[in-house]
């Protein structure tokens, strides 16, 4: 498999470390992507965990509304 070298722009083998023709260190941009990856992740995860809470906070207010609208035409019946 091939990649294109981040210092010279030349196509070299993805398994190299190096690139043959600048010298530009592989291992560094291989080391930005995984932590590219794992940002990624966790961003998905706090998104993902965001959701989850608007959801259930949605789904306490839907409660809420009911409960004051049982109030409200309780108070309204006691008149």
């Amino acid at each position: 498999m091939m990649s294109i070298c981040g210092g010279c722009g030349k196509l070299i083998n993805s398994e190299f470390h190096y690139c043959p023709w600048c010298g530009y260190s592989c291992i560094e941009e291989e080391k930005q992507h995984a932590e590219q990856l794992r940002y990624a992740e966790y961003k998905s995860k706090i998104v993902e965990r965001q959701s989850n809470q608007i959801k259930q906070m949605s789904e306490q207010l839907d409660n809420l509304e009911e409960e004051l609208s049982v109030l409200v035409l309780s108070v309204e019946m006691h008149r």
